[in-house]
């Protein structure tokens, strides 16, 4: 296997991520070959160079995407508050997930960050590489249409497979960003408000593999906070509980 230019098919949109996520998992080759640019920064003493990710007004960022803590896992930010390091190597970085979000590629945030951080691993190696936008502008509109309390977990997933791929992205955008919040407003029903989280959303799914519908808020006792939801297909009210 050509793990460089396997790689560069990805980041250049000629291989979709679902199947790049796929052959990493099964691939030994492609983990060695990203592990092996941190390796050598590494041993030679080096820095990882920032990638120039363009912004929508035209402006341009210097982003490294957390690849500086695979040289010194020790530094990772989550440490402080008692959480297992996630820097310790390319596999554990790009395979992290938090919430079911981080790094799971089936949802636009997580397949913008697992295709950030392959992109600054690869940048090191190739500056001629001419990445695709699809992921950042994916993960664009999925925040201009996807509400706060719809992002984490299985309520983005389910958005993300089963709403958004009715509406093509051939459609003119403003028509496309109407449609879409209009389908998440009728299958994300609500009885009495939203669900205002106090970490990412839990919104749950029935039996049947939908949403379910939300009927108001739970009492809360000391730190905890409860929202209660119905199952349409057997009417079980189902109570989720968070920490502050």
């Amino acid at each position: 296997m050509d793990a460089k230019h396997i790689t560069a098919d990805f980041l250049s949109g000629r291989l979709d991520i679902a199947e790049y996520r796929r052959l990493f998992d099964v691939e030994k080759e492609l983990e060695v070959f990203l592990q092996k640019i941190v390796d050598d920064i590494k041993v030679s003493g080096g820095k990882i160079e920032p990638y120039p990710f363009q912004m929508d007004d035209g402006s341009v960022f210097m982003g490294t995407e957390g690849i500086p803590y695979l040289l010194a896992p020790e530094t990772d930010p989550g440490l402080e508050y008692g959480l297992p390091p996630q820097y310790e190597s390319v596999r554990q970085m790009l395979t992290y997930e938090c919430r079911m979000i981080t790094h799971n590629v089936r949802t636009a945030a997580g397949a913008s960050a697992f295709f950030n951080q392959v992109l600054v691993l690869y940048w090191q190696v190739d500056k001629d590489i001419k990445p695709t936008n699809k992921y950042r502008e994916a993960y664009g509109f999925a925040l201009d249409v996807i509400p706060k309390y719809l992002v984490g977990g299985e309520a983005e997933m389910y958005i993300q497979e089963h709403i958004l791929p009715l509406f093509p992205e051939t459609m003119k955008k403003s028509e496309r960003k109407t449609a879409v919040k209009a389908k998440i407003k009728e299958e994300f029903r609500s009885e009495k408000g939203y669900p205002c989280w106090v970490q990412s959303s839990e919104w749950p799914l029935g039996k049947d593999g939908r949403p379910m519908t939300y009927l108001g808020k739970g009492k809360n006792s000391g730190g905890i906070y409860r929202w209660r939801f119905r199952d349409e297909t057997n009417g079980e009210i189902v109570v989720v509980e968070q920490c502050f």
